[in-house]
């Protein structure tokens, strides 16, 4: 799968529009001092959306799509996304030096590669969990959710350290629903809910710039 990359690895920029089926939009972006670069306002955007930090329980809306985990919250522990309702995670990643994969029960591979005996993301039964202690190695994840209903909402719930959640409600409306974009900036992960829909997991993966080059060793 072709990987190309339209901005340097030190700069992120925010989409204005979510990408349809087959499009391809420009990788997402990071500043060399950290800090985000927002998208356009529009009458349904704030930018202080961006900022918003998660205290208690912070829901994900097509008007108020994104939160900041503090450095903290980023930083110590894991982090924990389950699935409630019908379908099951898959979870694209990709590592500050350019190294990406998938994690999927569907492709059999569970774990990406891990740092100190330590994954930095994994699934685990119906949960996406993405540990901590390496965060800085991380340059961005692509939360996936296959075989949802398309009339009952299912709910994907984060759980932090400090028992804040951050929830996002979706349906199937295609196959494969990217459902949240998780961005490491300066230290800290930015969430941004996507609900795009696409006909598989590789074509959602390739829609958001991922090369998928990483494949498990095999066991011995």
């Amino acid at each position: 799968m072709a990987f190309s990359r339209t901005a340097s690895r030190h700069e992120i920029s925010y989409l204005r529009r979510r990408p349809k089926p087959g499009e391809a939009p420009p990788a997402p972006a990071i500043k060399a001092a950290g800090t985000l670069s927002l998208r356009p306002k529009t009458e349904r955007e704030d930018p202080a959306a961006a900022a918003r930090r998660v205290r208690g329980r912070a829901v994900l809306s097509r008007d108020e799509p994104t939160v900041t985990l503090d450095r903290r919250q980023s930083a110590i522990g894991s982090l924990s996304f389950e699935l409630v309702g019908s379908g099951d995670l898959s979870c694209a990643w990709e590592l500050a030096d350019g190294e990406a994969g998938l994690v999927s029960k569907a492709a059999g591979v569970l774990v990406s590669p891990e740092f100190g005996r330590r994954a930095i993301v994994q699934i685990v039964e119906r949960s996406v969990v993405v540990g901590l202690r390496h965060v800085r190695q991380l340059r961005r994840l692509l939360i996936l959710a296959g075989g949802l209903a398309n009339t009952t909402p299912s709910r994907l719930v984060g759980d932090l350290l400090d028992e804040s959640t951050i929830e996002s409600a979706h349906t199937g409306t295609q196959p494969v629903i990217a459902a949240l974009a998780i961005y490491q900036v300066g230290g800290e992960l930015v969430v941004r809910r996507e609900d795009a829909g696409f006909g598989s997991l590789e074509k959602a993966a390739a829609a958001y710039g991922f090369s998928l080059s990483w494949l498990p060793p095999l066991e011995r």
